[in-house]
This record gives C-alpha cells, sequence and structure tokens, in this order.
C-alpha cells in the first residue's frame, strides 16, 4: 500500500448535538483535507467546510434532543467522489427550502444543495433505524 493510500483513510469525529461544535467539526475536516493534498486556500476545502457546518448545524436543530452524538464522516468514494456524510438520530430527511428575506435561519440545506450544484454534486439522504445520514457527495474531487 503506497503513502497516498494510507493517508486518505476514512475519518469519522462524533461530537455532541451542540452549535458550540460546529467550528471544531469544520477545522477537523479541513485537517484532514489537508492531509490529503489539498492546500488550505484551496477552494473545495473552504467549500467543503462551508457544506460540513450546514449539515452539521441541521443536525443540531433538528435533531439534537434525539441524538446523544453527531457522526461526520469523509471519506474517498469511488472515482475520487469526495463524500461527506452527517448520521443523527432523527427520521426526518431534510429538504432545501425557501427562506424568507426576515428568516434568521431556515436557508443551511439551500445553501448547501446550491454549493454542491455548482460543483457537479449533490445531497441525499440514507436512512437507517435510528434515523439517517444526509450525504454530499462531489464526484471527481479528488484523484
Amino acid at each position: 500500500m503506497n503513502a497516498t493510500a494510507i493517508s486518505r483513510t476514512d475519518r469519522t469525529f462524533s461530537l455532541p448535538p451542540s452549535a458550540a461544535d460546529v467550528p471544531r467539526i469544520r477545522s477537523a475536516l479541513v485537517g484532514a483535507l489537508r492531509e490529503w493534498g489539498l492546500a488550505e486556500g484551496a477552494e473545495l476545502v473552504h467549500t467543503i467546510g462551508l457544506i460540513a457546518s450546514e449539515l452539521v448545524t441541521n443536525a443540531v436543530i433538528h435533531a439534537g434532543v434525539l441524538t446523544p452524538s453527531i457522526v461526520v464522516i469523509l471519506r474517498i468514494g469511488t472515482g475520487g467522489t469526495l463524500e461527506l456524510g452527517v448520521r443523527d438520530n432523527c427520521r426526518d430527511i431534510p429538504r432545501p427550502r425557501a427562506a424568507s428575506p426576515e428568516a434568521g435561519h431556515g436557508r443551511g440545506m439551500a445553501i448547501a444543495d446550491a454549493l454542491l450544484a455548482e460543483l457537479g454534486g449533490g445531497l441525499t439522504a440514507e436512512p437507517h433505524p435510528d434515523g439517517k445520514t444526509v450525504w454530499a457527495r462531489l464526484p471527481g474531487a479528488l484523484p
């Protein structure tokens, strides 16, 4: 096995369902991407950090009382697809929605969806017995 394969192993992080921990998970994901060879200032690193922040915040807000721990998975799938999963214990599938200009929240999924679409990726949800995992996938993001 070469050094590149070793350094690109899946990363899994657990955090309490607290908004205070969102910056910590974003920083951990950026660190993993940097270890995988992406420059810290690269647009992809910034975009994945933003998408992760939105997905984790959504899990905290909508599943926090049901979820003792939110699990975040970062991995490389087939063909260099970058996959970011956020697992919680709420079975409701999040959907992008339009928020009024006056609303203080409600845009996170729409932001994540738009960023992914711009880069040729998308959001999916995978139900499991205790809730769901929301996946953000970017095909061909990594060599």
